[in-house]
């Protein structure tokens, strides 16, 4: 018997990768490095490089320096001032320590500082004659000042004027470096003067003309008018629209008038004044601005619901008329918010019409002594 064997034949299977292309995937963290740099320069520098310039130019004016062009490239500093040469490296000192708001803190922000004193004789050079724009408005206790000013060394005299005037300056004004004729010295002088003398409203000048609207005391008007006057001759005088302000009771009286021909629109249920009412809270403030005393915003609802949730509703819609009257420049501490929910009803509330009625907003003002 003839003996058999079987062979065996056994196969090895080897498992290999596959190699893979590296396109896109390499560019990945290039690309995350890309939109990281982008979001950085694009958004995060100039926010960065603002607040730097700002809380530098801040703390160098309050230290009471003379004004200066404060600007910043990243967290660089570069200062143009006025100050004595012996004050250059106090300049210098309080700038390079000027603290920001960071993630990690208040810390110091800028990185570098360079101070550039200016001396009188080498000003830049003013270019030819080209009028400009200046204005004085007043707002309750304070004044805005916004335009331009032919140089720094006019700027810092405007300032001085209206330091004698006012404690309290919003200093908008542009340095233009050019010429801007004989007139406008004299012309924002008399601005700021006038300005100071209302009790609300602006004084303007044109370039060729000076112009003046706002409300004054009666008898104040007539020395208004000459002042105004003394600006020179004719073709200097634009508009003089000084209103006398008015009594307590012809005040209450257009309150009522103007918020009988309209009403303030909330949200059903809520304290959010609806959009399309800004023109009739201008009149608001129009009437407020020709009225001296405290103003009281009263909040009324109709009866249906809980009392005392209408009441506190009826406050709410008080405070945010309070509020929006305050946004549009009336004093914030001349203007109080109460609200009488539905017990002071004008009308009937069984009907719908005369719920209508009793859903509103009123306005009083009691004259100061």
């Amino acid at each position: 018997m003839k003996n058999l064997s079987k062979k065996r034949t056994r196969r090895y299977w080897r498992q290999t990768a596959t190699p893979k292309p590296w396109w896109p995937w390499g560019f990945a963290p290039l690309a995350a490095l890309v939109i990281v740099f982008l979001f950085g320069a694009l958004l995060m520098a100039p926010r960065i490089e603002a607040e730097v310039r700002d809380q530098v130019a801040e703390r160098i004016v309050n230290a009471g320096l003379p004004a200066m062009d404060v600007r910043s490239d990243g967290q660089g500093v570069t200062i143009n001032t006025r100050a004595q040469a012996e004050k250059e490296l106090y300049v210098q000192a309080l700038a390079a320590s000027t603290r920001c708001n960071t993630w990690a803190g208040r810390l110091a922000c800028p990185t570098s500082v360079e101070v550039r004193r200016i001396k009188p004789h080498s000003a830049p050079a003013l270019s030819n004659l080209r009028p400009h724009r200046f204005s004085a408005e007043r707002i309750d206790y304070r004044v805005r000042l916004t335009g331009e000013v032919p140089d720094l060394e006019e700027h810092d005299r405007i300032l001085g004027v209206a330091g004698q005037h006012f404690g309290d300056i919003t200093n908008g004004l542009y340095i233009s470096n050019e010429s801007a004729g004989a007139n406008f010295g004299n012309a924002a002088d008399h601005a700021i003067a006038i300005a100071s003398k209302l009790t609300s409203g602006k004084a303007s000048w044109s370039g060729e003309a000076l112009t003046v609207i706002g409300s004054a005391d009666a008898d104040t008007i007539d020395d208004l008018r000459d002042q105004f006057e003394t600006i020179g001759s004719e073709s200097l005088q634009g508009d003089f629209n000084v209103r006398p302000l008015i009594d307590s009771r012809q005040c209450n009286t257009n309150f009522d008038q103007v918020l009988s021909n309209a009403s303030i629109r909330f949200q059903t249920g809520s304290a959010s004044i609806d959009a399309g009412n800004d023109a009739l809270l201008g009149r608001l403030v129009d009437v407020a601005r020709e009225c001296r005393g405290k103003l009281t915003v009263q909040g009324h609802t109709d009866n249906r619901g809980d009392a005392e949730n209408n009441r506190a509703l009826s406050l709410a819609r008080a405070e945010a008329v309070r509020d929006a009257l305050v946004a549009r420049g009336i004093e914030a501490n001349r203007v109080a918010a109460t609200g009488f929910g539905e017990s002071r009803p004008i009308a009937s509330n069984g009907t719908s019409a005369g719920r209508a009625k009793n859903r509103r907003i009123a306005i009083t003002i009691e004259e100061l002594p």
